[in-house]
């Protein structure tokens, strides 16, 4: 038999971390994955070991990398057009796909505007890395349109955002607040 996969070392990580105190939930990353092919039990696909995003214990590595306790892990029976929700803090993964027809999901992640899950923001070659949106893709671009691909950040920070029909308006606080952070702080953003 082949070598099992290497271990994978998992730290809490706060950015994709889910939490609930005093009734409140929070998850710093949601994804939502779009089912476009049918996956019947059985089929392979996602898995995801269910309330593990709960769980103050990481899970056994035996159970990430596939080697033991497999009745844990979970794979939902979905047909196109279904949607599964899941906090990026839940272990999930997928099993080899035994259908005829290909595998397709649409797969989007949602975070606080402050957060980045990739790198795609970064700028072409950040960090000696070559990642990043390529310059390429800018051409013919509308400002609406490059204003989706800038780096995440909150809008006190003066924000261009999409205004619904095409434009773009900036989202701000208020001067009362930017006057205040000045005083205080010496900046116009703390």
């Amino acid at each position: 038999p082949p070598p099992p996969p290497p271990l994978l070392l998992l730290r809490y990580n706060h950015e994709i971390a889910y939490a609930c105190h005093h009734g409140v939930l929070r998850s710093s990353l949601l994804a939502c994955s779009v089912v476009l092919s049918d996956h019947p039990a059985g089929s392979g696909g996602f898995v995801v070991v269910r309330g593990s995003h709960k769980s103050n214990f990481q899970a056994p590595p035996s159970m990430i990398n596939g080697l033991e306790h497999s009745e844990f892990v979970y794979q939902p029976e979905t047909k196109a057009g279904d949607v599964v929700l899941f906090s990026e803090g839940t272990v999930h993964g997928a099993r080899a796909w035994t259908m005829e027809h290909q595998r397709r999901v649409a797969l989007y992640r949602f975070a606080p505007p402050t957060c980045a899950y990739g790198r795609s923001y970064l700028e072409e070659g950040a960090a000696g890395m070559g990642e990043g949106w390529p310059k390429d893709i800018y051409p013919g671009m509308t400002e609406a349109q490059k204003a989706v691909l800038l780096p995440p950040y909150a809008i006190r920070l003066d924000r261009p955002v999409q205004d619904g029909e095409g434009g773009l308006r900036v989202e701000s606080r208020s001067d009362k607040k930017k006057a205040f952070d000045k005083e205080v702080f010496g900046t116009r953003y703390f």
